[in-house]
This record gives structure tokens, C-alpha cells and sequence, in this order.
């Protein structure tokens, strides 16, 4: 069957726009990057802030890139599967919150280069060894010692001069009865702040030549029991302060909590209201008052601290830390270098980026 020549030049017609539409889509299309973002769990209050404000930032690439959370749920062999899932999905980044971060990094970052994918690792410190597994790893986080310093700065200017130091000796020993709630031992972040606001706090109290109603004989501050293991937890935190905290003839046994994070501080101070200590304005009032100190500023603490429930926190900025994680993020797309065109630094000898700290108090 012949057909016409106006249903031939249709034909063609048809056949020529059928191909340039394949060339334009094609042409058109940019590839999706997939980026998977591993928390170690979710319902911590200050990786929720870290989350939140990644989710934030990321929409500025939304048309570029596709980013999926996974919640570790605190299980490293739960993330270590859901990091094959996604890998197995295609993800081109991975973006882990360590749960295992002492011993899981490396065998982490040796799972990503075999399958030639960059990693950054955050705010759980992992070895220098996972690092150096290959050049597309890095890690954003913070100094683990500054925020401990900062503590004890702050616990040193609360009690610097004899007035303010009497107002808190509740017993008039000349010491500080303390209690420490700390988290993970063996986390970089925990055993900095542990050691070093103690340590600092010390040493500036002991240095003051103006502070002459402390017992400078040996340290100033006298720990109360042990380390409180409260894991960075709120609950377990007011379930153990609850059971530490004694009044005996109107004179409790500590006279200053200081906590790793701020979840501790809260589920302290909830144990202290219960027994009519911490109530709303009692830091500057005549109301039963203990210091609290605790690390990250949350919301909740910025309140405890505005009605007077608190004495201080240390800012550890989660807004800050996810606008490095993207940053970075971009270059890895764009295959750039890690921080070109940024104002970061690494540590001289490892891919390890430090977010500042900033101390927060009531005043």
C-alpha cells in the first residue's frame, strides 16, 4: 500500500519530534545526588536540632539532591543495616552520627571506599584512623575539651568572691559538695567536659587571692558519690539525682550539679523540684537554689535558665554544624574540594573540623 505524500511528511514529522523530545529530556534531566543522613538516634535532643537544621539547609539543594534520615535507634548493628540499604539503594554520601563511634568508624569508612563513596562523619568523634581511610572522609564536630573549660569558668566567676562563695557553701566547710552526671565513658565529648570543669574550676578558685573563705587545701570542689552514668539521658538523669540528693537538718549533701549536656541539667532539676529546690525564680530569690549546669543550650534550658531554675549552659550551635555538613555536602556533589570555597579548617594532620562553643549564663 502506497501512502501520500502528506501522510508521508507527517510520518517523518512525528519520527523527528519524537527524537528531538528523547534528546531534550535527556538533555534535560540532571541526575539526582542521594544523600543518606545516619543519626544515632533520634530522640536526642541535640542531635534533633542538628536534624532539623540539616532538613533546612538541604532544601536549598532540593532540586539536586534527594536526602534520606535514618534513626539508629542507638543500635549500632541497626545503622550499620540500614548504611547497606542505602548503599544498596544508590546513595552517592553518607552522613553518619556514629553510634559505635569507637570501634564501628573505621570499619564504617572502610565500608564506603570499597563501594567508592565519600563520608562525613558527625558530632561523634571517630578515630583519626577512619579519617585516613581515604581522602573523601571527614568529620564535623567540636573542640571535646572546650565546653568542660567553659564550665568551670563559669562555676570559678559564680563563686569568685567570698559573699557569692558563702551564699553556695550551704554547710560552711569552705568546699563545694558537686555532683558530676556525665554520659559514655570513653566519648571524647564526655570525658572533656568531665575532667576539665572540674579541673578548670579548680585551678581558678584556687588562683583567686580574693577568695579567702575556701579551703584551698587540695581542691575546692569534692565530688559527691561517683560519676553519674546518666547517658545523656533526661529521665535517667532525675531518676538518679532523685535517689543521690540528701537533706539532712535543712543542709543538703550537694551544693552544685554540673552535667555533660543539657538533657542531664533538665532531668536533674526536675529531681530537685520535687523535693522544693529549683522552683521558678529560686536562683535569685531566698528559695532552696542548687546550681545546675549543663552543655548544648537548648530551648527548654534557655527557659529553665530565664525563670531561674539554671545557672548555665555552653552553646554547642547544631545550626552551625549542619551548615558545614551541607557545605561540604555541595562540594562532595560537585566534586570539589571538601571545603573550597568555605572559611573552615581541618586540624593540621586530620580531616577533622571543630564548631566553636560559646558559654551562656542567666545574665
Amino acid at each position: 500500500m502506497k501512502l501520500s505524500n502528506n501522510l508521508k511528511r507527517a510520518c517523518a514529522l512525528l519520527c523527528v519530534c519524537l527524537i528531538l523530545g528523547t534528546l531534550a529530556v535527556g538533555c534535560g534531566q540532571r541526575q539526582v545526588y542521594r544523600v543518606a543522613v545516619f543519626a544515632y538516634k533520634f530522640d536526642d535532643s541535640y542531635i534533633a536540632t542538628v536534624r532539623t537544621a540539616l532538613e533546612k539547609q538541604f532544601k536549598e539543594y532540593r532540586d539536586r539532591m534527594e536526602v534520606t534520615f535514618y534513626n539508629g535507634e542507638n543500635n549500632q548493628q541497626t545503622q550499620s543495616t540500614q548504611i547497606d540499604t542505602a548503599i544498596t539503594r544508590g546513595a552517592d554520601l553518607l552522613i553518619i552520627n556514629a553510634v559505635d563511634f569507637q570501634s564501628a568508624g573505621q570499619a564504617l569508612a572502610q565500608k564506603a571506599y570499597a563501594k567508592g563513596l565519600p563520608v562525613i562523619f558527625f558530632n561523634r568523634e571517630v578515630s583519626d584512623a577512619a579519617i585516613k581511610v581515604a581522602d573523601n572522609v571527614c568529620f564535623v564536630g567540636t573542640d571535646p575539651d572546650a565546653p568542660g573549660y567553659m564550665q568551670g569558668e563559669l562555676v570559678a566567676e559564680m563563686l569568685a568572691d567570698n559573699e557569692a562563695f558563702s551564699k553556695y557553701d550551704l554547710n560552711g566547710d569552705g568546699k563545694i559538695q558537686y555532683a558530676m552526671f556525665r554520659a559514655e565513658v570513653g566519648n571524647a565529648e564526655a570525658d572533656g567536659r568531665t575532667k576539665y570543669a572540674v579541673s578548670e574550676a579548680n585551678r581558678l578558685l584556687s588562683e583567686n587571692d580574693e577568695l579567702t573563705v575556701a579551703d584551698k587545701k587540695g581542691d575546692v570542689l569534692v565530688r559527691v558519690g561517683a560519676d553519674q552514668l546518666a547517658n545523656w539521658d533526661s529521665a535517667t538523669a532525675n531518676n538518679m539525682m532523685g535517689s543521690l540528693f540528701r537533706v539532712q537538718d535543712g543542709v543538703p549533701n550537694i551544693e552544685l550539679v554540673l552535667c555533660n549536656n543539657d538533657d542531664m541539667a533538665l532531668g536533674v532539676i526536675s529531681a530537685l523540684e520535687a523535693k522544693g529546690y529549683n522552683t521558678k525564680g529560686s536562683r535569685d530569690s531566698d528559695k532552696p537554689y542548687i546550681p545546675v549546669f549543663g552543655v548544648d543550650a537548648l530551648s527548654t534550658a534557655m527557659d529553665a535558665l530565664q525563670n531561674g531554675k539554671m545557672q548555665g549552659t555552653v552553646k554547642q550551635d547544631g545550626e552551625a554544624m549542619a551548615e558545614a555538613i551541607v557545605k561540604i555536602a555541595a562540594n562532595v556533589m560537585e566534586n570539589k574540594g571538601l571545603l573550597e570555597g568555605t572559611s573552615y579548617e581541618f586540624d593540621k594532620d586530620v580531616r577533622k573540623l571543630r564548631i566553636p562553643y560559646t558559654p551562656v549564663t542567666s545574665k
